[in-house]
């Protein structure tokens, strides 16, 4: 099993990269928005998902390696494609459409319109992501950025951590903070702002 891939950066293409690890060049399915945060050139290290599928008829099975910039996102792809109806394809589709947080935040809070905006997605499967992921992505963390935290982000990572260790549901304090960054949109305020302003939308 192929956990992570440390190396040169040889070959950037519409859905995929190739990474050069000690002479081997590993062909990696990578989402349009993780492509948007590679740098040009140089040493990227990738978490990866590795899948096989065999063709029932013919019994040849393709390989293929699926890479995220954090773990974090790679198990929301994980996530998505355990949902009846999603295929790797689509799940990609899913990431390339959309930021893994939105995506995250669109579950918990039962937008299925994010879901819908995806193309090959319906409402009957955006309905089923929801359904079947919002339990499950209620306990984990929102995935982020793999260049780190950058403005509201951060503010939303740790007011969510604060307000859990009140004792507050996850899930609820997602929402409220959703809520509240939304509202002030590229000017977030305070950290102690955000979380009482939540505080007030619980």
């Amino acid at each position: 099993m192929i956990d992570s891939l440390n190396g040169e950066l040889l070959e950037r293409g519409q859905d995929h990269v190739v990474l050069d690890c000690h002479g081997v060049g590993y062909l990696v399915q990578v989402s349009a928005n993780t492509l948007g945060r590679l740098p040009a050139k140089g040493v990227v290290r990738m978490h990866v998902h590795y899948a096989v599928t065999v063709d029932v008829r013919s019994g040849s099975s393709e390989h293929r390696l699926y890479g995220f910039l954090n773990a974090d996102e790679r198990q929301l792809f994980r996530r998505l494609i355990d949902v009846q109806g999603v295929s790797a394809t689509i799940g990609m589709s899913i990431l390339s459409a959309r930021s893994a947080e939105d995506v995250h935040t669109a579950v918990l809070t039962g937008n299925v319109q994010v879901l819908q905006s995806v193309k090959g997605i319906g409402p009957k499967l955006a309905q089923r992501i929801v359904t079947e992921l919002q339990g499950k992505l209620a306990g984990s963390a929102t995935p982020i950025g793999a260049s780190g935290p950058v403005g509201g982000n951060t503010v939303k990572a740790e007011a969510l951590s604060a307000l859990v260790s009140l004792g507050l549901d996850r899930m609820k304090a997602e929402r409220a903070l959703h809520a509240v960054l939304q509202e002030h949109g590229d000017a977030p305020p305070t950290l102690e702002t955000v979380i009482k302003l939540a505080l007030k939308n619980l």
